[in-house]
């Protein structure tokens, strides 16, 4: 048992190491989810209440009479408590002791707890420090006995930059350009051109896309076509314009409600109408709508507060302070919108786009005189309503403003109110995870009592506080972020950081990784030449294998796009729930059914497999092959790599690409038929066959497929 946050100053007060040794040993049976012996060990108010047995677990200040203190020294296994796993140590006992000596002082858990602005560290006036952030992670560094990493070198920082701020690899003529500018502020001037592009919306929209749950299909087991990308258009757009993430979230949940409503604000409400759909016959259009509504509360939770609320639909939460009853009031103000989980979407609006217009699922609030009754539901049951309940927040954090309206206008401003100790906490620490790897808090989907503590706190205050007195700029945080020395450095791992910080949560090296689907598959297409930059519209079906598509209750095929549309941004990409695109799932892509906030990065055989047997993927190395046409095959080679690697290969890496070419072009040789399979008829097709085979080596390379 960790008693303390990795990388803060000191210990936590007694108070919170007791709160979380009890979370996490006791509140499993005595605390929201189950109570007993009647016993719930969720603050000190329950805690001091007599148990089934009269006894008094905790009784504060007084040690001698707290049946807790009996319980977790007993010896007996019928006594013993926890009654699975091992007992607590010496110290942990002693800990719950202390705590109860000093009179069971309540602490409430940090992310409830407004950020206050931390005082720099002395670290910041270091010639290393180029950014705010660098003083808070160089102080954490010194106190581990670590220097920082020596920088990377430029092409290096150029492709890691491209990648986490546009999702796509540079070009040689952008390093060429970078390489030959010698100014102090070359750097800077590259982020801003990538913060600028129109590709950073595209970028960032897919992150959002996954919280949102977006996809071209209804869910369910019919899983019908569903017509949303006007809204996928919207996010990308009002991401590229910067808008304040303030705005971003008044638009996408209260936008229809706003008073300066227009059409784009009421696109933006489609957020919430992403959730599942279910048309098939004989199913319960108010049961499948209720399950929406219940969605749409577990995504705004997730999605602005990183706290998960499914489990408090049925039960109290069995670790954060939010009751079974705070659910339902605040479900109140998702409850009273017109759709019904009807086949035609309704409410749906007309909405003018390039291509044309659509119709598009929209959100719309009930008239007064039909606005839904709204009740708790006893274990989440919609046959077992309790009392009536009326729009409001958890009384565990900030207070919802008497001045706020109680409908989805008055739940944005209490998500986004300075009073609000963790949205700006979720949204600046996803921004690091995003850039970092791991968040400061690397549980970003959960800040509640079961998650992880910041690795640095102040750190994380800092940029919540800056970022929203900065008017919730996203793009200038990002460019903090990039332009750090943090950011700078070598990714190599090297040196005693090993071993005192093996998980690198202190960032003594830049953290190396593989590229998200959509960077895999979109710099694939870029380098091989075959990238289609044209943005927008509906969504595209690009190569995929047979079989994939067995729709039982409609016609629908995949019918692979041609032209352009062929090799489109992944992004645009038609996303069935159901049977969703087969090489962006094997790279960790999700199915969108519900709110994801991280993917979970994995590392099987299987995406080596896509990587180069995918008919996507075999077109790229195909394309990046006939590129090289007329060199001759050690210059083909030689070009290939540095397209794709931006560095020309050392002799040991020629020589591996050089004997594979010969194997290749010896096995072609003798098969010509599976040479103009892959390359084409002509005097070319052995040639270009075996410098297929090469091209996809080199987009299989561990470099070519992770962010350096």
């Amino acid at each position: 048992m960790v008693l303390c946050c990795a990388g803060a100053d000191g210990p936590l007060p007694v108070a919170e190491q007791a709160r979380r040794l009890i979370a996490e040993r006791c509140l499993k049976c005595h605390g929201g989810v189950r109570e007993r012996g009647q016993l719930n060990l969720h603050g000190t108010d329950r805690a001091s209440r007599p148990a089934a047995s009269g006894r008094h677990a905790v009784v504060p200040g007084d040690p001698a009479s707290s049946e807790l203190l009996r319980r977790i020294a007993a010896t007996d296994s019928g006594e013993r408590m926890p009654p699975d796993g091992p007992a607590l140590s010496d110290a942990e006992r002693e800990l719950l002791r202390a705590w109860i000596a000093a009179g069971a002082p309540e602490s409430p858990h940090w992310s409830f707890v407004v950020p206050v602005a931390p005082t720099r560290p002395t670290a910041s006036h270091d010639a290393w420090c180029r950014q705010p952030i660098d003083g808070f992670i160089l102080h954490g560094l010194h106190q581990a006995g670590l220097e920082p990493s020596p920088e990377a070198d430029r092409a290096t920082l150029l492709r890691r930059a491209s990648l986490d701020l546009i999702g796509l690899p540079p070009t040689e003529a952008e390093l060429a350009a970078f390489l030959a500018d010698e100014s102090p502020d070359a750097f800077e001037r590259v982020v801003d051109r990538l913060l600028a592009s129109q590709h950073y919306g595209e970028r960032w929209a897919a992150p959002w896309l996954d919280i949102a749950r977006y996809a071209d299909t209804q869910g369910y087991e019919k899983d019908g076509h569903r017509t949303i990308w006007a809204w996928r258009d919207w996010v990308i757009d009002a991401l590229n314009a910067n808008m304040p993430f303030d705005r971003f979230t008044r638009e996408q949940l209260a936008g229809d409600l706003l008073p300066d409503a227009n059409e784009r604000t009421r696109v933006a409400t489609a957020f919430h109408r992403n959730t599942l759909n279910n048309t098939e016959g004989g199913t319960d259009n108010e049961e499948f709508r209720m399950a929406a509504v219940m969605d749409r509360v577990a995504t705004t939770w997730n999605a602005w507060m990183g706290l998960s609320m499914q489990c408090v639909q049925c039960h109290a939460h069995p670790y954060d302070d939010l009751s079974h009853a705070d659910y339902y009031r605040f479900m109140d103000f998702l409850n009273q919108q017109a759709d019904t989980d009807t086949d035609d979407e309704a409410p749906t609006m007309a909405v003018a786009t390039a291509y044309g217009a659509t119709q598009v699922p929209v959100l719309q609030e009930l008239p007064a005189d039909r606005r839904r009754t709204s009740h708790r539901l006893d274990r989440g049951a919609l046959t077992l309503p309790a009392e009536v309940v009326y729009a409001g927040t958890p009384a565990s954090l900030h207070d919802f403003d008497d001045a706020w309206p109680r409908d989805r206008r008055g739940m944005v401003e209490w998500l986004v109110a300075p009073s609000n100790p963790l949205t700006a906490r979720v949204i600046v620490n996803r921004a690091w995870e995003s850039i970092f790897g791991t968040g400061l808090v690397a549980t970003s989907d959960d800040f509640g009592v079961m998650g992880d503590a910041p690795s640095n706190p102040e750190l994380l205050d800092d940029l919540a506080i800056r970022f929203r007195s900065d008017g919730w700029d996203l793009k200038r945080l990002l460019r903090e972020l990039v332009l750090s020395s943090t950011y700078r450095q070598s990714s190599v791992r090297a040196g005693v950081g090993i071993e005192r910080d093996p998980a690198n949560r202190l960032l003594w090296h830049a953290p190396r990784r593989r590229l998200d689907a959509e960077a895999i598959r979109d710099s694939a297409l870029l380098v091989s030449g075959l990238l289609s930059r044209t943005m927008g519209g509906p969504p595209v079906m690009p190569p995929q294998p047979d079989g994939i598509w067995n729709i039982v209750y409609n016609g629908s095929q995949w019918t692979t796009s041609e032209g352009d549309n062929r090799h489109r941004r992944a992004i645009y990409t038609f996303w069935r729930r159901s049977a969703p695109y087969p090489s962006l799932m094997t790279l960790d892509a999700v199915d969108r059914a519900t709110c994801t906030v991280r993917r979970v990065r994995t590392n099987t055989p299987l995406a080596a497999l896509v990587t180069l047997n995918d008919p996507a993927f075999v077109e790229c190395a195909v394309a990046l092959a006939r590129s090289v046409d007329a060199l001759d095959p050690n210059a083909a080679i030689d070009a290939m790599w540095h397209r794709a690697l931006l560095r020309a290969p050392v002799e040991a890496e020629h020589a591996v690409l050089r004997s594979l070419y010969e194997a290749e072009r010896t096995r072609y040789d003798a098969a010509p038929a599976d040479a103009a399979a892959i390359a084409g008829d002509g005097d070319q097709a052995m040639r270009r066959a075996a410098l297929v085979s090469v091209a996809s080596a080199i987009l299989n390379t561990d470099e070519f497929l992770s962010r350096p």
